[in-house]
């Protein structure tokens, strides 16, 4: 029996639209007692449509029709109305056929454009469905009719500028990412982060569907009569086996002009492996393609062959500068807050800046508006717990969240006698307010702070925390135009005391602050148009701290490293605009600039020597916020969208980003010890142009994506380090600092499934990364002036990730991944003069420490599907490192007598087993 999948269509939704340029609208028949299925292959040949039905529904039509010139719609719903059969109309060029179903009583108050109800069922609701539809149990849904604007309101007008508001159903929310799609014209808008949809159509009724995954799919036909306003209300929905995560999400991919740009579902982030029982964003985040890091405990990622400061991380607008907790273990967010993950990697947008390499933007929940509902859990390190409900029911809520750690009692079984005395312990908080005032404002504010402590045994002991906050108003002049005012401020503290030798122990300390004005502003002027503009400035203040001997006993000279300010501002604007309706354009140009300010004393250094203590000729003073330097410069962001089909498109784009704010480190992976540092008089801005080109294709009916993405990099000014630059010595940064140039390039294959009993994704990425600093001497040169590969270089990555739905209650879950080893430099030989060792060495990154494999394993038990009862739990049962292997994250050397020996250092060797447990008020269903 041949069974077509009406799940996966209806998931879809939509009106039929004949593209009578490349198929014809009307047949020509001459058929005698035929079977449905010679009809249906004749209609689908000549139409362009695509028929879904089940073969019982139409295993006895007989058709007979003997015309000319017959319209298509007209002759199939003439043969099938006789069966009892109807049309459901989804995405062009699809057609559903469907029994008549009969109304719900309790619906009645729906109706059509015509005043009669109007079916448009979902998948699974027609009868006779088997195990391959997705089971719902809810009535049959009608179309409901939203009227937007007044009857004479402008009416005259050719364009008339609606916004839509989606909320949830359950907590009154926004639905961040919402796709939005006008069927007649395959148009589409995707919801901010206030949950606002732009558009500009000409008055008239358009057929719509709201889409978002973990959602059921909305239909409504728009009456437009002039500009205005409306609100959709989306209500969540209970997986089942062979659901199909919403197709209109791939919407973006196939015609959007983002490129390079990924997004995490958080269902998604909840069915995979737990590392330490703890669902974290940023681990799973190096799970795709382009993204990477140095290993397990590791603080910060590498985007496509850049260092790790060259990635600025944003929770609601906040910019976190450590984003980890126990050194890069687990990640600073708490996961059950976060309602979207995004990574802009390719084509960023010119509202972010800042960085050369990526931009992370995770936005949180706002507080439930109707009910009060609590989420808590515990795992083998942490306990975490969240809390939300309304203020003022429908208009005013809040939400607070807290997490802490106790993870001291896996120290004290340690068999190494310092880690027993040591101690470990973390802790992070969120509180968000969310107040509606009316249909034009909207205003928001959020909290973060997060603090870590960690002593090693009685010789080292660090702290460092971030906090932050922002305050948000959303405003809308009118359905075309709307506006976002953003205040925030950010401090990153860091605080170590070392004593691991006596006469050299120290302690020292810095802050950075951030504080950040943002005015954007969207507009919609016509139907093939949406411009965003805006401006924002930045206020920096950072104190690198004074290093102080500790104890009586050292012999550290104190030294003060310094106090810098500097001002960053930027103004910018983008228009996205459809030019036909198969290519689309996003044109954008970010102006930038940065002024580095006094009080500062500045060395001058002779000409064309290297910057030594022995070559300083002169010392300039700079006043109180007197201007040392000035950078600025134009950053152009493009890109266009060739759509080749209904499921393909082809991408290009260049974006160019410069970054005023580095990281001075001289270690592969980011430690606490370093510091964060301005641009200055020496130290000259580093800045990056990437081009970007990609192919993106959907099967619908396989409920699978595919991607393949190229890119190419290239960065001036990359800032580098002298051997055995100390950052703690002397507040003159530059005699340790070199800059040069950097390339990088590769190719990106992502394949994901999203039906099914299995989902998830594979993906593969050949990548590699350059540097060559070359200096007017030898010691402003490294590699003697050669190309060397980054320390970020990793020529082949490979993910996979599957998660296996046995049931409704457990789920199975594994990834395994593959990474080429990062590249080390191994000395060559050794030998003493007068009693000193002396260690010359191979070329730079020239070797490679042994490849990374990794397999992890999960199995996600809910509680009882029972529909009343007071809370649903949920075990995750974990195993990290499934097959004990020995990941060697550095590479060392100490002297023996008269060789070198070598040491591998792997921080987790063994298999990590765990298990966690989450609870929630109300059932499986609830939010």
């Amino acid at each position: 029996m041949k069974i077509r999948n009406l799940l996966m269509i209806g998931l879809m939704g939509g009106v039929l639209t004949l593209q009578a340029q490349e198929h014809s609208s009307y047949l020509s028949l001459d058929l005698h007692e035929a079977a449905f299925a010679t009809f249906a292959e004749y209609f689908e040949k000549e139409t362009g449509i695509e028929l879904f039905y089940k073969d019982e529904w139409v295993a006895y039509i007989r058709v007979s029709i003997s015309e000319d010139s017959i319209n298509a719609l007209d002759a199939m719903r003439a043969v099938i109305e006789t069966a009892g059969l109807n049309m459901r109309y989804y995405v062009p060029n699809r057609l559903v056929i469907v029994p008549v179903l009969r109304s719900s009583s309790d619906l009645s108050h729906l109706t059509g454009s015509n005043g009669n109800p109007e079916f448009l069922p979902e998948p699974g609701q027609s009868e006779g469905a088997e195990e391959s539809y997705l089971e719902v149990t809810r009535p049959e849904q009608m179309v409901q009719t939203i009227t937007v604007g007044k009857s004479g309101n402008g009416s005259s007008r050719s364009v008339a500028r609606i916004s839509g508001r989606i909320r949830d159903m359950d907590s009154g929310g926004p639905v961040i990412g919402a796709t939005m799609v006008i069927i007649e014209t395959g148009k589409g808008s995707i919801s901010d982060q206030h949950g606002v949809v732009l558009m500009s159509l000409k008055p008239g009724r358009y057929n719509a569907q709201f889409s978002f995954i973990g959602m059921k799919p909305y239909y409504c036909q728009l009456h437009v009569l002039s500009d205005g306003n409306f609100t959709v209300q989306m209500q969540a929905t209970v997986i089942a086996l062979n659901e199909v995560q919403i197709v209109g999400n791939h919407y973006r991919d196939i015609n959007s002009t983002d490129v390079g740009v990924e997004r995490l579902s958080m269902n998604s982030v909840k069915k995979m492996p737990l590392f330490m029982g703890e669902n974290d964003v940023i681990k799973i985040s190096k799970l795709l393609p382009g993204i990477t890091s140095s290993g397990e405990a590791s603080v910060g990622v590498n985007v496509r062959g850049g260092s790790a400061d060259q990635n600025i991380f944003y929770i609601n607008r906040v910019p976190v500068y450590n984003t980890s907790h126990m050194f890069g273990f687990l990640s600073a967010f708490n996961s059950d807050i976060i309602q979207d993950f995004s990574v802009y990697k390719g084509n960023v947008p010119v509202n972010y800046g800042g960085r050369l390499s990526s931009v992370f933007n995770i936005i949180t929940r706002k507080g439930n508006q109707k009910n009060f509902t609590v989420h808590a859990g515990i795992s083998p390190v942490s306990a975490h717990a969240t809390v939300d409900g309304p203020i003022v029911k429908d208009v005013a809520s809040f939400l607070v969240s807290g997490r802490t750690s106790y993870s001291d009692w896996m120290l004290k079984r340690m068999e190494d006698p310092v880690l027993r005395e040591s101690s470990a312990n973390f802790y992070d908080f969120s509180g968000s307010l969310a107040y509606t005032l009316n249909e034009k404002n909207d205003l928001s504010a959020f909290y973060y702070q997060s603090s870590d402590h960690f002593a090693y045994g009685d010789m080292s002991e660090y702290s460092y925390g971030n906090r932050g906050g922002s305050m948000v108003w959303k405003h809308s002049y009118s359905p075309a135009l709307s506006s976002t005012f953003t205040a925030t401020a950010s401090s990153y503290t860091f605080e170590n005391t070392e004593k691991q030798l006596i006469s050299q122990a120290y302690m020292h300390g810095y802050k950075l602050n951030h504080n950040e004005v943002i005015a954007e502003f969207s507009w919609a002027p016509a139907m093939n148009h949406h411009l965003d503009y805006g401006a924002s400035l930045i206020y920096y203040t950072l104190d690198r701290g004074v290093v102080l001997p500790e104890g009586e006993e050292s012999l550290r000279i104190p030294v003060d490293l310094g106090y810098e300010k500097g001002v960053e501002g930027s103004v910018f604007a983008s228009d996205n605009i459809t030019i036909l309706p198969w290519l689309s354009l996003y044109a954008g140009l970010r102006y930038s600039f940065f002024s580095n300010l006094g009080p500062q004393a500045v060395r001058i250094y002779e000409e064309d020597q290297p910057k030594t203590e022995g070559t300083v000729t002169d010392t300039v003073y700079y006043g109180k916020n007197e201007p040392i330097t000035f950078e600025s410069g134009p950053e152009v962001r493009a890109a266009v969208n060739i759509k080749t089909g209904q499921n393909t498109s082809i991408k290009f784009s260049f974006s160019q980003m410069r970054q005023y704010l580095f990281m001075l480190s001289n270690t592969v992976t980011i430690s606490p010890t370093d510091q964060w540092k301005l641009s200055d008089y020496h130290i000259v801005p580093p800045t990056g142009s990437q081009y970007t080109s990609g192919v993106y294709h959907i099967w619908p009916k396989l409920g699978l994506s595919g991607s393949v993405e190229l890119y190419y990099k290239h960065t001036d000014n990359i800032v580098e380090y002298k051997d055995g630059a100390s950052f703690i010595s002397s507040p003159f940064t530059e005699i340790s600092v070199l800059q040069g140039i950097q390339n990088a390039y590769g190719i990106e294959f992502m394949l994901q499934k999203s039906s099914g009993r299995l989902d998830g994704w594979i993906n593969y990425a050949y990548s590699r990364s350059w540097v060559q600093v070359e200096g007017e001497s030898e010691m402003e040169s490294i590699n003697r002036g050669d190309p060397y590969p980054s320390n970020f270089d990793r020529p082949h990555v490979l993910n996979i990730i599957g998660s296996y739905h046995i049931n409704r209650r457990f789920t199975l879950s594994s990834n395994l991944v593959y990474m080429s080893g990062r590249p080390v430099t191994y000395p060559t030989s050794l030998y003493y003069i007068n009693d000193y060792v002396y260690i010359d060495y191979y070329s730079k990154n020239q070797v490679r420490v042994p490849d990374y494999f990794r397999i992890d394993a999960s199995l996600v038990i809910e509680g009882n599907l029972k529909a009343n009862k007071p809370f649903h739990s949920t075990w995750s049962i974990n195993v990290f490192n499934v097959l004990g292997r020995n990941n060697p994250q550095s590479i060392f050397f100490e002297p023996h007598e008269n060789y070198l020996k070598g040491f591998s250092f792997s921080v987790i060797g063994v298999p990590i087993f765990t298990v966690a447990w989450n609870v929630k008020l109300g059932n499986y269903e609830s939010n």
